[in-house]
């Protein structure tokens, strides 16, 4: 009984460090800015693509990635996804709300 717990202790020990270095990967892609590609797919035969913003970037698409295409920063689609939750909670908060406390 006491090598099962061992064993479940070395397990626990072992996905608690991977799950760290998880959330530290996902905190560092969501709080970091990419800055994209400038020409696509390479400089000189490439087409120029525009300049990145903290709110967006380019990077290459299409076939044989000669395309700019335009991308959002990943912490701008984190707080759009917050604001829909957000939103659809005092939904239905509101609709919870308007059909149980009717008098």
């Amino acid at each position: 009984m006491m090598s099962y717990i061992a064993l479940a202790a070395c397990i626990g020990i072992a996905l608690a460090a991977n799950v760290e270095h998880d959330v530290k990967s996902a905190v560092n892609e969501v709080t970091t800015t990419k800055d994209g590609d400038t020409y696509c797919p390479v400089p000189l035969v490439g087409t120029k693509c525009g300049t990145s913003s903290i709110f967006h970037y380019w990077k290459c698409c299409e076939e044989l990635n000669k395309e700019c295409c335009f991308r959002l920063q990943t912490w701008v689609w984190v707080v759009l996804a917050l604001f829909g939750v957000i939103f659809l909670a005092s939904f239905v908060i509101s609709l919870i709300r308007c059909v149980c406390c009717r008098k």
